[in-house]
């Protein structure tokens, strides 16, 4: 064992821990002791061959070490959270069901529901799977490539309606897919672009700007002004997250005055351009759209709002009948019928599930070690209290009507995918945080205190 070299050493430790990605920063993080602890000998009067085979022993057995290395530094996957979201998809369907029970046309269950849900459990697992530091790794890449493919998509499979290109056809798969949705992908991706930016200064501020461009052109491009705004908001959050958390050279108070001063700024103006400078008809459009023209709300704004004037904290009221006779207004807006079949309770019960998951999530990826799966884990749970938030108001006729989503409480299709691409990237995250990832030198201490314990 005193005679036992480095690199046998190493090579042995290593063959006894299972993940190849902790084998390799482990090995590291180990050599770079070693050669320490020569350093250390060196200078007392060793020779060269003398220092190395002392720090060596003094690493212990590495069969026993690199064992106990295996325990600490393992993938471990999350089944209970993977049970817990199938409890919430299969809440959500039974909730969708007794809705459907109330209502003649199928507004709330589609034919391929359940495929829907088992296609998402299974997406989810896969990217779980997956080791996100891979995706944060070709993020820009990935970026780019996701917008060519998009923004040509649309031009080639686009499916316009009203002006708009809201959904895109793929006649191999025989799909249309969400757009407005699927530019909710590019988040995740931007904040591993983020974090490749950390440790520089003001100029890498403005690259990440710059990498906001491609997610929101496609939001440009639909066109779909509430997911500019979201998409620009949750980039802006993340941003600020990574500029308090102090990955940037930079002040944090000119920063983050500088990121918010700049989207004040810029509402500003746009309000400029509509308000006192644009054309005619998009004022009047806008108008009638913020309920600003007294007698001119939305349709869907006039019912939502003879609905809840009926409903009750507990059971069905008056609005229950007001909502058998709007029945078209659908799958967008089933917390509204919620709130008309089983009450107001009913409908916070629901939505406060929702937000005490995300809120765990999002806990769990600020106090991430890993410095790429916490901006990453931030970014995925950003969108999706994003998207309930959105979904809340739009359903109160807070915010004009629109295409709003709720994760869980949905019949299937785009918006099951891109909810369990992001919970998987967040399960995935959970599943590798004690897997160093990062190429950056870790604590050694650990290791020396899971050494002195096998010892």
């Amino acid at each position: 064992m005193s005679h036992m070299k480095k690199e046998e050493y190493l090579r042995i430790l290593a063959e006894q821990i299972r993940c190849r990605q902790a084998r390799v920063q482990v090995t590291r993080e180990i050599r770079s002791h070693i050669e320490e602890q020569e350093e250390v000998y060196l200078s007392e009067g060793l020779t060269r061959e003398e220092a190395e085979a002392e720090a060596v022993k003094e690493m212990g057995d590495p069969v026993e070490s690199g064992a106990a290395l295996d325990l600490v530094h393992r993938p471990r996957m999350a089944w209970g959270f993977i049970g817990m979201i199938a409890v919430l998809y299969m809440a959500g369907y039974i909730i969708l069901n007794l809705l459907q029970s109330n209502f003649s046309a199928e507004y709330f269950i589609a034919g391929d529901h359940l495929k829907w849900l088992l296609i998402g459990l299974g997406v989810m697992v896969g990217v779980c799977y997956a080791d996100y530091s891979r995706i944060g790794r070709w993020a820009r890449e990935i970026t780019a490539a996701a917008f060519v493919l998009l923004f040509g998509g649309m031009y080639l499979f686009g499916q316009q309606v009203n002006g708009s290109l809201r959904w895109m056809n793929i006649p191999i798969l025989s799909v249309s897919v969400n757009m407005q949705l699927l530019c909710f992908l590019f988040v995740p991706l931007y904040a591993a672009i983020v974090y490749h930016y950390r440790g520089q200064r003001y100029l890498a501020l403005g690259k990440c700007f710059l990498w906001m461009l491609p997610g929101l052109c496609i939001a440009i491009k639909i066109p779909s002004v509430m997911t500019v705004l979201m998409l620009f908001f949750t980039y802006l959050v993340i941003i600020s997250f990574a500029v308090i958390e102090g990955w940037f050279r930079v002040s944090k108070a000119k920063a983050l005055g500088a990121v918010w001063g700049g989207m004040a700024m810029l509402s500003y103006i746009v309000y400029l351009k509509i308000f006192l400078y644009g054309p005619e008809y998009q004022l009047m459009r806008l108008r009638v759209l913020l309920h600003m023209e007294e007698g001119q709300e939305p349709y869907q704004t006039r019912i939502l709002n003879g609905i809840l004037k009926g409903c009750r904290w507990i059971g069905g009221g008056e609005g229950e009948s007001a909502a058998r006779a709007a029945e078209g207004l659908g799958m967008d807006y089933s917390l509204v019928y919620i709130i008309a079949c089983y009450g107001i309770l009913a409908a916070i019960f629901a939505v406060g599930m929702l937000v005490c998951l995300f809120v765990y999530f999002m806990g769990m990826s600020v106090g991430q070690k890993n410095r790429l799966g916490s901006i990453m884990g931030f970014g995925c749970t950003a969108v999706l209290f994003v998207q309930v938030i959105y979904y809340v108001l739009v359903n109160t006729g807070i915010l004009p009507s629109g295409a709003a989503y709720c994760p869980f409480l949905t019949y299937g299709g785009t918006g099951v995918l891109v909810t369990n691409i992001l919970m998987g990237i967040l399960l995935s995250i959970y599943r590798f945080q004690d897997v160093s990832l990062e190429e950056e030198r870790g604590d050694l201490r650990q290791f020396l205190s899971v050494r002195r314990t096998v010892l």
